[in-house]
């Protein structure tokens, strides 16, 4: 039987990885980032928040037309890398392993660090550092270490023959636009400078603000300005419909300073202080009206803004593709799901669902790390794997998330939004969660379901469509119809 790859996990919209090629979970060398431990995954597919496919994993090359009133924009956090490639799995519509269908360079930047260090498409990657690349994100995990400036070792084997390139990694150029100024600045967070991107228009004055929770993995959302899907495009609808927007790099990511994301420190916990510091930063800001920030939270984003929430308030919260019951609760009836979705005959999903009972029982309820989870059969390391390389800790929190105890105490408009062509969760899931809200703080919460839409906002013909994407090769084009009705109800929230 064709395993699904536990299934969209709610992730993020990261990067090439895809909504997830699970990222194997184990801790950095180090707690504490010189650089960070990020796995540099970009929302890209519609993150992971949810299940992510080997497909190649994107490094941006280096611009050097870098505008010096960005620079000057930024507070001296040093730059994270790049190295100028593209790696994933020589067949991208097969598995990936290191012996059949090992990790390969698919392109080379012009320019970049990978083109002067003289690798070239069609190596394969066995090493970075010594350390062996089993997959494309080992290898993104391994770079991910490193600061601008570094030199790497990256160990290839080409035509048949194992050879070494050594790499000056360049800085990640910054992001730029014409509608905005770009701002990178960064936040204090139990003693480390998590870095913040923070969007204005142009014009003087002050405005209305969006701070936006991605979904689940270790990634950078450096760059999600200028790309066409994901979060880039509701981005640029925030921006040019007159919103200041931020983000924020989750510990060890991008330029963030911290413990890496992938470490045991970096808890659910941590990661909701990040976005507390960040909100209060933003409301501070001579450009923005205080009392209209909102926030923007996708996939198991809106988890963590219920943990922010109690402690910092809002204007208001939309909650995109996301859940309503506890995470154990959600994984049994995402196996369910995604497993009749696959196909599997009806004694199979039975069968699938009572398996990942008893892993989500270790994991969830007995709270065992994960190396002692993964022994217990094949789907538990499935589902281990799912989780992105985030920690045994932050998973353990999420799972220990009361929805409804948190939301008992955050008193604010909340939008759900679910689009019809997302396996990941479900309509039922979203009207639980208005439900709950509204149980404790009546008329609060509404529901909007958006046909054709997939985890990713993204439109796709049907559920199974979505789970198929990494192998239809087709172009899936974002749905617009998620941009309206964002937009229109922050600014009915707003003139009340």
């Amino acid at each position: 039987m064709k395993r699904l790859a536990m299934a969209v996990a709610l992730l993020t919209l990261t990067g090439t990885l895809d909504l997830h090629t699970p990222l194997k979970a184990q801790k950095s060398a180090s707690p504490s980032r010189k650089g960070a431990n990020g796995s540099g995954i970009n929302f890209e597919g519609a993150a992971n928040v949810m299940n992510r496919a080997a497909r190649p994993v994107a490094l941006l090359r280096n611009d050097e037309a870098q505008r010096t009133d960005v620079v000057a924009q930024s507070d001296g956090l040093p730059r994270h890398r790049i190295i100028g490639l593209t790696v994933g799995p020589t067949d991208i519509k097969a598995p990936e392993n290191r012996r059949m269908n090992p990790p390969t360079v698919k392109s080379v930047a012009a320019g970049g660090a990978a083109e002067a260090a003289g690798i070239q498409p069609g190596d394969v990657v066995s090493e970075v550092d010594t350390l062996p690349v089993d997959t494309s994100a080992d290898f993104v995990r391994l770079i991910g270490r490193h600061l601008a400036g570094d030199q790497v070792r990256v160990g290839l084997v080409r035509a048949g023959e194992k050879i070494s390139k050594t790499a000056t990694l360049k800085p990640h150029p910054f992001e730029i636009t014409p509608d905005a100024s770009v701002l990178y600045r960064s936040v204090q967070v139990e003693g480390a400078r998590r870095r913040v991107i923070v969007t204005r228009p142009n014009a003087p004055g002050r405005y209305p603000a969006v701070l936006l929770i991605g979904g689940l993995g270790c990634y950078s959302l450096d760059g999600e300005l200028m790309r066409d899907i994901g979060y880039g495009p509701i981005l640029r609808a925030l921006l040019k419909h007159g919103f200041v927007t931020m983000r924020v790099e989750k510990t060890g990511e991008g330029d963030s300073e911290g413990p890496a994301c992938t470490d045991g420190h970096a808890t659910a916990e941590l990661e909701a202080e990040g976005y507390v510091a960040a909100l209060r930063a933003l409301k501070g800001y001579n450009f923005v009206e205080s009392d209209k920030v909102f926030i923007f939270a996708h996939s198991l984003g809106p988890l963590i803004a219920a943990l922010v929430l109690p402690q910092e308030s809002v204007r208001g919260v939309v909650a995109a593709e996301t859940i309503g019951r506890s995470w154990f609760e959600y994984g049994l009836e995402n196996v369910r799901r995604q497993s009749s979705l696959a196909g599997e005959p009806p004694d199979q999903v039975d069968a699938e669902v009572r398996a990942h009972e008893k892993c989500a029982h270790h994991f969830y309820v007995l709270h065992e790390p994960a190396e002692a989870v993964v022994k217990l059969g094949e789907q538990c390391g499935e589902m281990i794997r799912s989780y992105a390389g985030v920690p045994s800790t932050y998973m353990q929190q999420i799972g220990d998330l009361s929805l409804a105890k948190q939301w008992k105490q955050i008193d604010v408009p909340v939008l759900v939004i679910y689009g019809t062509s997302n396996p990941a969760t479900s309509a039922d899931e979203g009207r639980y969660l208005v439900e709950i809200i509204n149980t404790f703080h009546p008329g609060r919460a509404s529901f909007v379901e958006l046909p054709g839409m997939g985890h990713d906002f993204a439109r796709y013909s049907s559920q199974a469509e979505y789970l198929r994407r990494r192998h239809d090769g087709r172009p899936h084009p974002f749905d617009d119809e998620v941009l309206v009705v964002l937009t229109k109800w922050m600014d009915e929230q707003s003139d009340t």
